[in-house]
């Protein structure tokens, strides 16, 4: 029972702390550099796809944030790739590309999920660099040349770019969201440096054409792209200065539901390729690392403190240490608890609230995969649309 104890704290101490270190130390000493071609004298064709489900409430804003990139006309394409939508979104994109032969709708009949659709979009697109973005994240003007400037190193596949919350103050959930955002966003930056990333987000990425994957439709982008070029010793990196902004959901309901989703297709997918995740010999062995440090340990975490404290309970008597274990996972409880009754910002019990509810998010999407509950599609959080 010790040694289940010490391996859980270790592996929960590894992925919340120590890889922090090492992240900083092992870039220092094996610095990847991040290339870019300040100079490029003809800009490649790019295809930006813009994911659409019921979006009538902010495709308008996404259309005209398109169009307004510092990006040569005669250079790109937008295509709306529209998820079966059954609200005014198709109606507001077809006024536009009449307007336009630079935005294109592409209409998928049957609902498939996000990634279905891009599937689909890919079919048709034109561009040499395939951009990717929702429809409520926009970027700023620069962000597509800063995107396309790294992709021209030829050791880069694929690059993601730095999403901003722009909500963070309207309530805990926000705030916190935003900060787990901006920690994410720094150790994108050392993983890049160090070698590859292990996950993009979905707001603001791009790849080469050539290098794209076509995935299941039940899995992520986000995911699958880093891990499966990462598997051909082709990197990943992530570009500081392409920005994008976005709202975050506001409440814990829309933060669950919405993570909840994210990790069932998670689970799905790590059961169906354990190998990427705990196979050393897939990678890089620094970038096996990073994945194993970021990716498969944390999604170890909800079963990683359970282990611990059921262990904890049963050496209660046993050492301080033990102790210790114990009496903070139900301190970590009861503030969790607390703070989502008193219903008000204390920011002492928002830590442990954020982390309460983020395993408790992985525990669900974890129970939703093994009762093949999982779907491809995407509901939206009303809160991520306002503003």
């Amino acid at each position: 029972m010790k040694i289940i104890f010490f391996i859980a704290l270790f592996l929960i101490l590894w992925h919340n702390l120590i890889y922090w270190v090492f992240l900083i130390l092992v870039k220092q000493l094996f610095p990847c550099k991040i290339k870019s071609d300040k100079s490029i004298k003809e800009l490649p064709f790019v295809s930006l796809i813009i994911a659409v489900h019921n979006e009538e409430k902010v495709i308008e804003k996404k259309i005209s944030n398109a169009l307004s990139l510092d990006y040569p006309k005669d250079k790109i394409e937008f295509i709306f790739a529209s998820d079966n939508s059954t609200d005014e979104s198709n109606e507001i994109i077809s006024k536009y590309a009449s307007l336009n032969k630079n935005i294109r709708l592409l209409k998928v009949e049957k609902r498939g999920g996000k990634v279905n659709a891009y599937n689909e979009a890919f079919k048709i697109a034109n561009g040499e660099i395939l951009a990717f973005s929702d429809a409520n994240t926009m970027w700023d003007k620069n962000a597509l040349k800063e995107l396309v400037k790294v992709l021209e190193s030829d050791d880069i596949a694929c690059v993601c770019g730095h999403l901003i919350y722009t909500n963070t103050s309207e309530s805990e959930v926000s705030y916190s969201e935003g900060l787990y955002w901006k920690l994410e966003n720094m150790m994108k930056e050392a993983e890049s440096k160090l070698y590859s990333l292990t996950a993009l987000n979905g707001g603001i990425y791009a790849i080469k054409k050539k290098e794209y994957i076509v995935i299941h439709p039940l899995y992520s982008h986000d995911l699958c792209f880093p891990l499966l070029l990462g598997a051909q010793k082709k990197r990943t990196v992530f570009v500081k200065d392409a920005v994008a902004f976005e709202r975050s959901g506001t409440t814990s309901e829309d933060e669950i539901k919405r993570k909840r989703r994210m990790f069932g297709r998670i689970y799905s997918f790590l059961f169906k390729n354990p190998s990427l995740f705990i196979n050393p010999f897939r990678y890089n062995f620094l970038y096996f690392i990073s994945v194993f440090s970021h990716r498969t340990n944390r999604y170890a975490l909800p079963f990683l403190h359970l282990l611990l404290f059921i262990s904890s309970v049963l050496l209660l008597h046993k050492g301080m240490i033990f102790e210790i274990v114990f009496y903070s996972h139900v301190l970590l409880i009861v503030f969790a608890i607390v703070k989502y009754l008193m219903k008000r910002k204390i920011k002492i019990f928002l830590f442990p609230y954020y982390y309460f509810l983020f395993l408790a998010s992985m525990f669900l999407g974890f129970y939703d995969f093994i009762r093949g509950k999982i779907k491809p599609y995407w509901d939206v959080a009303e809160t991520t649309r306002g503003g």
